[in-house]
């Protein structure tokens, strides 16, 4: 979201636009998605919606990723728990109607607007990054994983490993995550 000068925005619009958001991508899909149809649906003005979000990407984003994906997983404990349990997370993000609904459309008009996805990705997961980048030194520090690993390439590698199995239409069950995490885990070990 821009920030803008004048009068504070008003939360309650904020909030209306984003629930309408979310309505209209399991209600219409992504790609039928407009700005005009989440203003109408939210009782705004598409103009008060541009003010917020300038594209529809950017307000898409916004609606299914409200704060960073795991940014408040607890990291601490054993590589195998954390692990387990990022991929745990990451199945439950991508499973919601919502986020499973825009992933595709997301994907496919993010290269279209340069830097907008580094802006987006990287204003919400540098804090989570730097987290869990901490958690895999600590870890090698102590013997428990190999050094060097970079916390962008596990989250690559699992948040991949989730959608492949998603949009594959995979059986996603506990023996699903218990298999993956150990083979990602075995990955970190080396």
């Amino acid at each position: 979201m821009q920030s803008i000068r004048g009068r504070p925005r008003d939360r309650r619009i904020d909030d209306a636009v984003l629930r309408a958001t979310i309505e209209l991508l399991e209600e219409v899909g992504y790609t039928r998605l407009t700005i005009p149809l989440v203003a109408a649906r939210a009782g705004a003005t598409p103009p008060a919606v541009y003010r917020r979000w300038p594209t529809k990407v950017e307000l898409v984003y916004e609606a299914v990723f409200p704060t960073p994906p795991n940014a408040e997983l607890p990291l601490t404990g054993s590589i195998d728990d954390a692990v387990r349990t990022l991929v745990r997370s990451s199945v439950a993000l991508f499973s919601a109607p919502a986020v499973h609904t825009a992933w595709s459309g997301l994907m496919a008009e993010l290269p279209s607007e340069p830097g907008l996805s580094a802006r987006l990705l990287g204003q919400q997961q540098d804090s989570t990054y730097r987290r869990l980048q901490g958690f895999l030194d600590e870890a090698a520090s102590e013997g428990r994983a190999a050094p060097g690993v970079d916390a962008r390439v596990l989250v690559d590698m699992i948040g991949g490993t989730v959608l492949m199995a998603l949009a594959n239409e995979r059986m996603i069950d506990d023996a699903w995550i218990e298999q993956t995490s150990a083979l990602i885990v075995d990955g970190l070990a080396r």
